[in-house]
């Protein structure tokens, strides 16, 4: 592990005092100005990134390709604003994702429709805004969504998603979504299910089959595991052939890997969560880029498409756009040593409101306020609830803290506030920053935000309800 890191590898920067900058802000003023628990957007870097992602598909296949950004990853309203801009269309897997892609002003030809868990409800409301396709998960929701169009007089786009039984090398059980045996997602190609799926299509008058899905896991390193996983596009092909049915798109899905961060892997999880065995971070100094994962793509499907029959390429990222792009500032308010024993860093932030991805992933930690101070000790990182599990880190090697200090969680832009939640404690704000200005993008919670959907009792009036939740 580095002594010092390269905090360059998130496009921060330090200013005389030695602090670390984002645009040309002090993170340290940043904490002090908003409060901490604070998420840090760098929006002119996530616009970057997602454009160079859009760009670097584009052109290396011969073929069309459209990039939908996984809403699931980080549905911060100001975070999509920004990643439309770039030129990426949607992929939502609920109601209220869809609630919010039409919000954000997407039109339901830019939006694909994903999950395992479509309602009824939820498909109808597909129908509706006439989403561009709906990826259908299992058997029996494409008997489901027949059913709707036959008794509505509708139709419906789709593709189906595949379960390949491929597992990325290194990856832990609970991100191999494209397992047989360990996910329930997709349909079970060695069990049949997908022949039964296309024989079934023949007879669907209303459901108009596009092509096939993939999704293989989270946190993908090696642009050679999609490769390996689409090998099965032989038998799809053959399958779809045979059944008079031409394949128009081939969705890849997403799970591309943040480079600056990891998911551990099965053994990482047992020896840090069951002996306190920390793992080692990220190599910084070779990666594959978005270019090489594209290649690696475009030359498979080639070889499986003649030129004149290449379908369009799907893809849909989220982690690697948006999770370099945030960052998460935390203050530590107490340090708490027993000789001999451990040294932790209490924080007003941790597992059980903002960091529950730090539980099986690395993140790099730094300090705000001295960005080359020495790491000379290991300290175990808390948050402030009353539980003993609240933990950022274990056994995490750190320069020496002092109280009132500012820390940053890199790489808080994936699943973070997707997942934070109001453990005793209010969810944080969240703040843009480009290279002129920082302002709010989301406001923190206050107490009446926390109270504003609980009834005190039956006969609680309509003036009392306006008063508490101020609508």
């Amino acid at each position: 592990m580095e002594k010092v890191l390269h905090h360059n590898n998130w496009g921060l920067d330090t200013n005389p005092k030695g602090e670390l900058t984002v645009g040309n802000f002090s993170t340290v003023d940043l904490a002090k100005e908003y409060g901490t628990p604070l998420h840090v957007l760098n929006e002119l870097r996530l616009e970057e990134t997602a454009r160079k992602f859009r760009e670097n598909i584009r052109t290396v296949y011969a073929g069309k390709t459209s990039v939908h950004y996984a809403f699931k990853c980080n549905s911060i309203p100001a975070v999509i604003r920004i990643l439309r801009s770039a030129g990426l269309k949607a992929e939502v897997m609920s109601e209220f994702e869809l609630d919010l892609a039409l919000h954000m002003g997407y039109e339901g030809e830019e939006i694909i429709v994903n999950g395992p868990c479509k309602t009824d409800s939820f498909l109808h409301k597909c129908l509706d805004k006439e989403v561009r396709l709906i990826i259908v998960d299992s058997l029996d929701e494409l008997q489901g969504l027949n059913q709707i169009c036959v008794a509505e007089g509708r139709d419906a786009d789709i593709l189906l998603r595949i379960n390949p039984d491929y597992i990325p090398k290194g990856m832990n059980s609970g991100s191999a979504t494209g397992s047989r045996k360990g996910c329930a997602f997709g349909l079970d190609l060695k069990g049949g299910e997908v022949s039964i799926c296309v024989n079934l299509l023949k007879e669907m008058k209303h459901i108009h089959f596009h092509g096939f899905h993939f999704h293989i896991g989270t946190g993908i390193r090696d642009p050679r595991d999609y490769s390996r996983a689409l090998r099965c596009l032989a038998q799809l092909c053959s399958i779809a052939r045979t059944a008079g049915l031409a394949i128009r798109i081939v969705d890849i899905g997403g799970g591309f890997a943040s480079m600056t961060t990891r998911e551990l892997t099965n053994g990482e999880l047992l020896f840090y969560q069951g002996f306190e065995r920390l793992p080692s971070g990220v190599k910084h100094d070779k990666y594959p880029t978005f270019e090489d994962f594209a290649r690696e793509i475009s030359n498979t499907i080639l070889h499986y498409f003649p030129m004149d029959e290449l379908p369009e390429l799907l893809y849909e990222p989220g982690r690697c756009i948006v999770s370099p792009n945030q960052f998460l500032l935390l203050t530590v308010h107490r340090v708490k040593e027993r000789p001999g024993v451990r040294k932790w860093l209490i924080t007003d932030g941790g597992l059980g409101t903002v960091t529950l991805p730090t539980f099986y992933e690395y993140h790099e930690v730094l300090l705000c306020n001295d960005a080359f101070r020495p790491r000379t000790e290991k300290v175990t990182i808390i948050g402030p609830v009353c539980f003993a599990s609240d933990i950022v880190y274990r056994n995490k090697l750190m320069p020496r803290i002092y109280p009132e200090e500012v820390l940053a969680v890199m790489d808080s832009g994936a699943y973070f506030t997707s997942m934070e939640s109001s453990f005793g404690f209010p969810r944080p704000a969240i703040v843009s920053v480009n290279r002129s200005s920082h302002y709010l993008i989301r406001r923190a919670e206050h107490f009446k935000d926390m109270i504003c959907r609980d009834f005190f009792s039956n006969q609680i009036s309509e003036e009392v309800h306006h008063e508490i939740c101020g609508h």
